[in-house]
């Protein structure tokens, strides 16, 4: 299994880069499971999903609370409860990628509970996938709830800013210290950043910077209608450099 995470501050592409790698894998190594980890809960409808009928673990957690499950259930042990659950609602499967996602807490508190039952599902269900896909939410708060203990690959996503630049000195800074295991940590500029300052990234970071994501104007058409990034021409700019830039990482 190889685990692979898009991070970066809030609307830098994320999500975007998540589900074209999402296409770009779907034929290459199946099967995949894609992860939105993001309660804003942007993933699915980019892979092509119905937002609106995606039951997520948020879901599941507040169903169990409330009671508003079925009776068979009712004197089954938490865990069982949830298991159950979560197999039979939440995780949907189809030919080309299996999805998941966190989604919004319904009830007062932390995010503790689904952020801890996420992290036991990353690591029993990923073990029957090739490859795991995984959306992060936007700031670095999330890092400290350790959804993931190891992964092999972390893509951060930076505008051209200081404060992006300041985002992957601090990504990196808590992910060590809290110990996170990870193989490599790649640097991408999105679309707005220059080619002209490309050059200097890995000198700034320390890290490997794999390119840009080239602008391609029908995905801001695509996010407006929320259409699937699996409808973009396969000529389309951005997928195209997408591709190269997973090339540069050896895939």
């Amino acid at each position: 299994m190889t685990k692979i995470v898009a991070t970066g501050r809030g609307g830098v592409g994320k999500t975007s880069f998540t589900a074209l790698l999402c296409r770009y894998f779907k034929e290459k190594s199946p099967p995949v499971l894609v992860i939105d980890a993001d309660p804003d809960q942007n993933l699915a409808e980019m892979v092509g999903l119905d937002s609106k009928k995606i039951k997520t673990v948020s879901d599941v957690l507040f169903d169990i609370k409330v009671g508003n499950i079925e009776e068979k259930l009712k004197s089954s042990l938490l865990a069982e409860k949830i298991d159950y659950l979560i197999n039979q609602n939440v995780l949907y499967e189809s030919n080309n990628f299996d999805f998941l996602s966190l989604g919004v807490k319904w009830t007062e508190g932390c995010y503790c509970q689904p952020n801890n039952i996420l992290k036991g599902i990353v690591e029993r269900l990923g073990k029957n996938y090739k490859l795991v896909l995984i959306d992060t939410p936007a700031g670095l708060e999330h890092l400290n709830r350790r959804i993931m203990s190891s992964v092999d690959e972390i893509f951060a996503i930076i505008d051209p800013s200081k404060k992006a630049f300041d985002n992957v000195k601090r990504t990196y800074k808590i992910i060590s210290e809290i110990g996170i295991k990870f193989d490599k940590f790649y640097i991408i500029g999105n679309y707005r950043f220059p080619d002209s300052l490309l050059g200097s990234v890995e000198e700034q970071t320390g890290f490997k910077c794999l390119g840009k994501l080239d602008f391609d104007s029908e995905v801001e058409k695509f996010n407006l209608e929320g259409k699937s990034s699996f409808e973009l021409k396969e000529d389309s700019s951005l997928f195209k450099s997408v591709k190269q830039i997973m090339k540069k990482a050896g895939y």
